[in-house]
């Protein structure tokens, strides 16, 4: 009995402990309830709603102020106290047997919570925003304001930056103000929206005159200041260079002048009809043009002396370069008569006389231009130069020339001491063949001396023709000169294969009982009798290097060491 009757107090007990617990929750809620409810009632939106009183609103703004602050007074802060009141009562049920009928109660509560939350949000953000809209359109007007009376300010002040462009800025300038009475008008009215579309346009319409009462002096400055006087400035200048007499590569300066002075004058009038990047651009043509005429002026007056100085030097030069050309016509004509030209020396002479003779009349031609005061002088001096250069081209032309006919008597001599060497050459090679005391030599050796014979013969034929044609001449020295080494190398052949034979020869004499060693010198002497010394050589070589190995080595390094010594 005793054991239930504490599992029924340990029963209560729990069930008092949630009770308690269930009641504290309850009451943490309805307090956070009525703590959010107290904060939504500070006062910001009443210090809002007077705020944006004092700004004295009309219209569609001032009827939209107005139901914000009925709409805040009569729902908003009703709707809050009515929630502040059943929040009190809630918290008073929780300490009663009513607590756990009142969860849904709460929920309730915290729903109207919730909705004059954001309701009272709403108002604040409405309030904020008319405010905002109010003084940025009053600080517009403000900044408006100033800005005509600094462009007014400007454009009397200093009207001499401007011209007659003042007026079309002006007019501009009064078209705004029109504009910003009504603008003021609207917003004076309420009418924000209607206010707001003539503000953007107005904004716009002073950033773009702002603009133009900034680029107008740098584009009106030109027009007065430089164009003008620099035209003044072209016109006494060419009509003074023309009593100079001058002449120029464009012989429409005057022309050009008038037109440009013309166009000076239109682009004042695009400029005061503000039409600026049209103007900015024909600044710019005016300012190349301008610059362009007088560098055409310039060029003239610096190329005067220049002109005047190589026409003077020219005169020698062409001389110079003429004289020239008839001394190598002269000397290639003496020179035909001994020797053939095989180069177009005369064509080419010529050719060169043919250039001198037109760099001649164009120099002619300046010359008298200069005389009778017609000249332009960069013309010349463009002209002149070129045909500096072309003479100093021709003069190297016609020392290449001079040059290569002056060798021909020079390479003539050198020929003929060169046949001679040769002539005395052959010679010694055939004292050389004959002093090896030979039965004979080969037919192919035979036919080969008398080959390069006939070759010198030829040379000499060459050098007594009575034009000697020394390309001919050349080219059989290249010839007489190569076959004279190879024969000379034959030659050399054909002793040294004859000496050596006969040394080996003897020397197989000690052999005289190898089968082999007789026969091979039996062999060899056939050969040599038959002018094959060079077989002759190898049977016997061949047969004393079996018998002695090193023997034909030994005796031929003793030949050659013989002949190197002489």
């Amino acid at each position: 009995m005793f054991q239930v009757l504490i599992v029924v107090l340990i029963v209560i007990l729990v069930i008092l402990g949630g009770v308690v617990w269930y009641q504290h929750r309850i009451l943490k809620q309805v307090q956070g309830i009525m703590a959010a409810c107290q904060k939504l009632m500070d006062n910001k939106v009443e210090e809002q709603l007077k705020e944006t009183e004092q700004l004295q609103l009309t219209g569609d703004a001032k009827q939209e102020f107005d139901q914000l602050r009925d709409r805040y007074n009569d729902k908003i802060v009703p709707q809050l106290k009515a929630i502040r009141s059943t929040g009190q009562d809630l918290a008073q049920a929780a300490r009663t047997t009513k607590l756990l009928t009142i969860s849904a109660q709460v929920n309730d509560l915290r729903d109207e919570l919730a909705k004059a939350t954001t309701a009272r949000k709403e108002v604040a953000t409405s309030l904020q925003q008319i405010e905002q809209q109010s003084k940025s359109h009053q600080q517009a007007i403000d900044r408006i304001k100033k800005n005509y009376q600094k462009f007014h300010q400007q454009l009397n002040e200093k009207n001499f930056k401007y011209g007659d462009s003042a007026k079309k800025l002006n007019e501009q300038l009064d078209g705004l103000e029109k504009q910003y009475d009504r603008f003021v008008e609207l917003t004076r009215k309420g009418d924000q929206d209607a206010a707001q579309e003539v503000l953007n346009d107005l904004q716009q319409g002073n950033q773009e005159l702002a603009a133009e009462i900034k680029r107008v002096p740098a584009l009106y400055k030109p027009l007065v200041a430089e164009f003008p006087g620099q035209l003044t400035e072209l016109t006494s200048g060419y009509q003074t260079l023309k009593k100079e007499h001058y002449h120029f590569v464009e012989d429409d300066i005057d022309q050009q002048i008038e037109r440009l002075q013309a166009k000076v004058k239109a682009t004042m009038e695009q400029l005061n009809d503000l039409q600026l990047d049209v103007v900015k651009q024909a600044n710019s043509d005016l300012a190349d043009q301008i610059d362009h005429i007088y560098a055409v002026m310039q060029k003239e007056i610096d190329a005067r002396p220049e002109a005047r100085h190589l026409v003077e030097m020219m005169g020698r030069f062409t001389q110079h370069a003429q004289q020239q050309n008839n001394e190598l016509i002269a000397e290639l004509d003496r020179l035909s008569l001994s020797y053939t030209l095989n180069n177009n020396e005369f064509e080419r002479a010529r050719q060169l006389n043919e250039q001198i003779k037109t760099i001649v009349k164009q120099y002619n031609e300046d010359h008298q231009a200069i005389r009778d005061q017609q000249a332009v002088f960069s013309r010349i001096v463009d002209r002149e130069k070129a045909n500096r250069d072309r003479l100093t081209d021709i003069e190297e032309e016609q020392n290449k020339i001079n040059d290569a006919v002056a060798k021909l008597q020079t390479d003539e001599q050198r020929a003929r001491k060169m046949l001679q060497r040769y002539s005395v050459r052959l010679r010694t090679i055939r004292r050389q063949v004959e002093q090896l005391n030979l039965p004979g030599v080969s037919q192919e050796y035979m036919d080969y001396f008398f080959g390069v014979s006939d070759e010198i013969k030829k040379l000499a034929s060459e050098l007594d023709e009575y034009k000697i044609n020394m390309e001919n001449v050349t080219k059989q020295l290249i010839m007489v000169e190569s076959d004279l080494e190879k024969l000379q190398d034959k030659t050399n052949d054909l002793r040294d294969s004859a000496e050596l034979t006969e040394r080996l020869q003897q020397y197989a004499n000690r052999f005289a009982g190898n089968e082999k060693v007789a026969a091979a010198a039996k062999k060899s002497q056939e050969l040599f009798n038959q002018y094959n010394y060079a077989g002759s050589l190898e049977a016997i070589a061949t047969a004393l290097e079996e018998a002695e190995p090193g023997s034909y080595k030994r005796i031929e390094d003793s030949y050659y060491q013989e002949i190197n010594e002489q």
